[in-house]
């Protein structure tokens, strides 16, 4: 083995930084369960109060940028390492149309706008069709009442035309 290759396996520099490596993973593997509780617990304050929940929401975000500074010591991107051995992420939180509801009354305005602008086209619809049958009912009424006509006018021709028929049958004898 090269002298080099040796000296880099010994320094114990590198060690201790795996060693953190294999706890930062560890404390990565929890985070991801947090913010699974954390996900969950936020959706339901949106789906029944309107808004999220504040405190709840700035943990997020800090969460967030924890795993972030995990990530990028884990990656060789930098030696900082995160909380405990650096302070606690304190970011401000986003999501402002979240926290004081107007996301969510929006989106229900504008839901019920559509629902009744689309109710009016299918008034309108609907009148269309029933006016079509309508002319279409009267079209075919006309036109039986045509037919009937023309069939007993028919029937009338074919009478006389059979009792012409008749009667000239009768001459030749």
């Amino acid at each position: 083995m090269e002298k080099s290759t040796r000296e880099r396996l010994i320094r114990s520099d590198i060690w201790v930084r795996a060693l953190y490596m294999v706890l930062f993973a560890i404390a990565f593997g929890l985070t991801r369960v947090i913010i699974v509780f954390v996900v969950i617990f936020q959706f339901l304050s949106v789906l029944f109060t309107g808004r999220a929940n504040e405190p709840l929401l700035q943990f997020g975000k800090n969460l967030c940028v924890f795993i972030f500074e995990i990530l990028e010591f884990q990656t060789f991107n930098t030696e900082q390492r995160p909380f405990p051995f650096s302070p606690w992420p304190d970011e401000e939180p986003g999501g402002e149309e979240w926290i004081d509801g107007a996301f969510f009354d929006t989106d229900i305005e504008d839901e019920i706008a559509e629902e009744e602008a689309v109710a009016k086209v299918v008034e309108v619809v609907v009148e269309e069709k029933v006016e079509e049958e309508a002319e279409t009912d009267e079209a075919t009424e006309d036109s039986a009442d045509t037919k009937e006509s023309d069939d007993k006018k028919d029937g009338a021709a074919t009478k006389k035309s059979a009792a012409k028929k008749d009667s000239a049958g009768t001459k030749k004898k």
